[in-house]
């Protein structure tokens, strides 16, 4: 007999119980918890201005919520670490509207995860069930597509059978290979590389900067406040958007405390710098980060090798330092295979961006392939 899901659609998280929304997120993913998309959602983030609205979907039977989905209709491709500019470009030429699209990822945040949260992960029919309403629901409000960002590598194959695009990405990673320390890391790589950061680190303590490690009750509001302000200044010198508000910022510590890492520089007393960083999964992600001075390689030291350092004391996996960035590679960051999944309710739009996306993951493999091979900081590829 087949089953039957109740499906229930909120465009706010409380409407939903914590426990119930964590109890899908079984891989405990800080970026797709309770806490952090209420933080995201409480502090005003997803609104007209930054063009994020929600939709939280739930499936339940019996009464009991066995699946959930954290959606956003999007007018824009902001915000996404996923581009599909070019995709919206045609739709435009060819006069058809791209835009509103679904969104199914942890907003302004470009780290890999589950993003479709089942309580049994063996449920294929629930799994299936999920799909087709997200499908159903997309055709019923005009919506161009689904677009799914940074989902877990295990997915593939399951997206891939319900007719998505799988597109790969790029990001740099630093891998802990159970190193006792940072010297032990440093053994790991070449001559010239190894030397290279010994000077970097070197001349930043030449200059009297202290870097900082916080956690818990070191971490207080004037902390939080400074790393708004300095996220600010970032934004205005790059130009870019602030996507998150202050209240996010001044109430990280309230909801999401136990995996907040600030790193800080200090000179003469001074906060100069602030990164942001979350524990999550045995990983140190590095998020946001500002500075009054440029200095030279103090972004280095604050946000590459002070956070290698950390992962390696505290026994973490890897070290996640956000999208883009080839310069990570000199510092031990190597490039890893991210995935995103795609399905355009054009058909032949579809067809034809599938097509393109065959030749788009054969230069990103290529890319990572001679990086590993002829630029690896590494003694050999790590």
């Amino acid at each position: 007999m087949t089953k039957k899901y109740k499906l229930n659609i909120f465009q706010s998280l409380n409407a939903i119980k914590h426990f119930d929304w964590d109890a899908c997120n079984n891989s405990s993913n800080l970026f797709t918890s309770y806490n952090f998309l209420k933080l995201i959602e409480d502090s005003n983030s997803l609104s007209e201005r930054t063009g994020w609205y929600p939709y939280y979907f739930c499936w339940s039977k019996n009464n009991k919520i066995l699946a959930c989905v954290a959606a956003y209709k999007k007018l824009n491709s902001q915000g996404e670490f996923v581009f599909d500019h070019s995709w919206a470009n045609v739709y435009q030429r060819l006069g058809l509207n791209y835009y509103p699209k679904l969104v199914i990822a942890s907003p302004f945040t470009p780290i890999t995860g589950k993003r479709i949260l089942v309580k049994d992960e063996n449920d294929v029919e629930l799994k299936n069930n999920i799909i087709n309403d997200l499908k159903r629901f997309c055709l019923e409000n005009d919506f161009s597509g689904i677009h799914i960002n940074f989902i877990d590598e295990n997915e593939k194959k399951f997206f891939l059978k319900n007719n998505f695009i799988v597109r790969y990405g790029e990001q740099f990673h630093f891998k802990n290979n159970n190193y006792k320390n940072f010297e032990d890391f440093l053994n790991d790589l070449s001559y010239k590389k190894r030397k290279a950061i010994k000077r970097e680190r070197a001349s930043v303590i030449k200059m009297g900067i202290k870097v900082k490690v916080l956690t818990g009750d070191e971490i207080d509001k004037s902390i939080l406040a400074e790393l708004y302000n300095l996220y600010i200044l970032t934004i205005n010198k790059k130009w870019s958007y602030d996507y998150l508000t202050k209240d996010f910022f001044l109430n990280l510590k309230s909801y999401l405390n136990r995996n907040l890492v600030i790193i800080i520089a200090v000179e003469k007393s001074s906060i100069i710098s602030v990164a942001l960083n979350f524990i999550s999964n045995n990983t140190l992600y590095g998020r946001y980060w500002g500075t009054k001075k440029e200095l030279p390689f103090l972004h280095f030291e604050v946000c590459y090798y002070k956070a290698v350092e950390t992962a390696i004391k505290l026994k973490l996996d890897k070290v996640e330092a956000g999208a883009q960035g080839p310069h990570k590679i000199k510092r031990g960051y190597i490039p890893r295979l991210t995935y995103s999944a795609h399905i355009l309710f054009n058909e032949e739009l579809h067809k034809i961006f599938s097509k393109y996306n065959k030749l788009e993951q054969k230069n990103i493999i290529d890319d990572i392939n001679v990086i590993k091979e002829q630029y690896s900081p590494f003694k050999t590829t790590s």
